[in-house]
Order: structure tokens, then sequence, then C-alpha cells
């Protein structure tokens, strides 16, 4: 199993720890002499992340499970993002405009928009979850990365 499978299930394991622990936290504090208002919305924002965590990640729960994915296939350009914490890789498919970000670092010797390869990157079939990638030479067609 990748990392961008497992940073699903977190996603999807957070947001039901949230939804729990703010259901339990207002039981186990409602039984003293009441509730503060301050306490009580904490536990509210609480609740509420975890509802939203959950709705991002249930409708492609089919597929991740089922690993029901696609591969788009095509021209790219790759760039780094070495901004960010964890470092990430982005995908930029130039005839379609799809955009593809991943917790990972292909070892390139070029990259940037005047460096063209062929990507295969495979995702949810609702292309909302990335799962893996594959990054070839543009004329010879050979593997250069592969996250697999």
């Amino acid at each position: 199993m990748n990392e961008e499978v497992l940073f699903y299930y977190a996603i999807l394991a957070g947001g039901i720890i949230c939804i729990v622990l703010s259901v339990l936290l207002y039981f186990w504090l409602r039984e003293d002499n009441g509730i503060e208002f301050s306490l009580f919305f904490r536990l509210v924002l609480l609740c509420l992340l975890g509802v939203g965590l959950i709705w991002y990640t249930v409708p492609s729960l089919k597929y991740i499970v089922y690993h029901d994915y696609v591969t788009t296939k095509g021209m790219c350009t790759v760039e780094y993002d070495d901004q960010s914490s964890p470092r990430t890789i982005d995908l930029y498919y130039d005839e379609t405009g799809d955009y593809f970000s991943f917790l990972d670092r292909a070892d390139l010797g070029a990259y940037g928009p005047d460096v063209p390869y062929t990507c295969h990157v495979t995702t949810t079939k609702d292309h909302e979850f990335e799962i893996s990638y594959r990054i070839y030479d543009f004329k010879t067609d050979k593997l250069l990365y592969s996250s697999e």
C-alpha cells in the first residue's frame, strides 16, 4: 500500500475519531453540573470537522476498497514544490489541463515547463485521490521513475 492510499485512510479515520471523540466528550462532561458554552462550541466544531473529513472521503471509498482505478496517460510537465512540507511533486498534463500532486520526489535530471515527459497517473474513478504515477522519457518511452 503506498503513501497516497494510507493518507486517504488517515483522513477517513481522522473524521471518524473526531466525531466519536466529540460525542463521547459531550456525554462525559455533561454529567457534571452542566457544560460551558465555549466547551460546547468546541465540541460542535470538532464534530463538524469530523463530518467534513468523512464527507470529503466517503464518495471515493468504494473506489479505494475495490481498487477501481483509472490511468490517465499523456504528455506532462513535472514541477517540484520545495517550499511545502512535505515536499511534493506536481504533474501537469498540457493537453487536458489536468493537475496531480503526490507526496513523493522523483529523481529526474531536469524538470519544469520546458521539459516534457510522458506520464501515467493512476487515480480513483472520480479523480479525487491520486494513487500512483510513472514518468517516461518523452522521446524513448523509457521508464524514468515509478512511485509503485
